[in-house]
């Protein structure tokens, strides 16, 4: 399985040569991977709920804020196994733009001899919020001309917004050392009318992801090295890193994304099941001056058992 994961690196590095925004940045997805690819839900056996909230530009005003949140576990049917689940995403950019996303999730998969395969599936909404009465068509002390009218009608000048149905499909093949995935997203396109003059579209995106992990033998030391390529096929993103993980309680590691960004991740096991991340990035680019990007991840995972005579919760951490 080693040289499956290293040509799948490769693979990336190769394709990796064209575009991603319509789906919020995550660093930390190796915590959260049904964010973007719905056959990942029931994938760690348990009930596993998630918090994630990301700042980008921290230096700049009115910069980004994403919150991902969901929660999903695995079930039974007979002897087939499947996942279910919900998340939410809202995101803001700047002072007039903000998206809020819910999605129910549903994930079936199969055991063969060399993995298991799940596929998986979102179906949700997308709304898009333009806060106009803030808009400033004109600089403050500009005056009017060619370039800058303040009654533009292409500029809302009250709050509009607009909803559509949304949906995703992903397929993941794990393995006892790892799993590799692909998923689509906003797999209709949709296109959001906001107000008479305003419309929003939303750019179909695809994801890659895989992971990895190694103990380091006669050492409480496991090596996970992961990857992400998503594009919209106008941009691209690749993210690559490692974390080491001591004794299954603190992690550290590095990541970094071409011409983007380089980073660095932490986290704490704090009690059974419940753990908690950070990640920071700085650019690299012309951006180092908004001084980067903070994340925090929180997760928990447990299992919820149930006789006839009680009922109780096992939590164990699952990473």
């Amino acid at each position: 399985m080693k040289k499956v994961f290293v040509s799948f690196l490769l693979l990336l590095f190769f394709i990796a040569r064209i575009t991603a925004q319509s789906d919020s940045q995550i660093s930390q997805y190796t915590f959260f991977p049904s964010a973007f690819n719905p056959a990942a839900v029931g994938e760690t056996g348990m009930i596993q709920a998630v918090l994630m909230n990301r700042m980008d530009f921290l230096m700049m005003a009115n910069g980004v804020n994403t919150t991902n949140a969901g929660v999903n576990m695995p079930f039974t049917i007979g002897n087939s196994s499947h996942g279910v689940g919900i998340r939410f995403v809202n995101r803001t950019l700047g002072a007039l733009w903000a998206y809020q996303n819910a999605y129910l999730q549903y994930a079936y998969k199969r055991t063969t001899p060399i993995g298991r395969f799940s596929v998986g599936f979102d179906a949700g909404f997308i709304n898009s919020r333009i806060d106009g009465t803030r808009a400033e068509p004109v600089p403050p002390g500009g005056e009017e001309s060619d370039y800058h009218e303040g009654n533009d009608p292409s500029i809302p000048s009250a709050e509009v917004s607009g909803m559509r149905a949304d949906f995703n499909v992903g397929v993941i093949y794990s393995f006892e050392s790892g799993y590799v995935g692909i998923s689509a997203t906003h797999i209709t396109r949709p296109v959001l009318q906001l107000d008479e003059f305003t419309t929003d579209s939303i750019l179909r995106g695809m994801h890659i992801v895989g992971a990895y992990r190694f103990r380091i033998p006669d050492t409480k030391l496991t090596v996970k090295p992961h990857t992400l390529f998503k594009t919209d096929f106008v941009l691209w993103d690749w993210h690559m890193g490692a974390i080491v993980e001591y004794d299954e309680r603190f992690w550290g590691g590095l990541s970094y994304r071409p011409r983007n960004t380089v980073g660095v991740m932490a986290g704490l096991n704090i009690m059974s099941g419940l753990s908690v991340g950070i990640a920071y990035d700085l650019p690299i680019t012309r951006l180092i001056t908004t001084a980067g990007s903070v994340e925090l991840v929180v997760e928990y995972n447990f299992e919820f058992i149930r006789n006839r005579h009680n009922k109780r919760h096992k939590s164990i951490r699952i990473l």
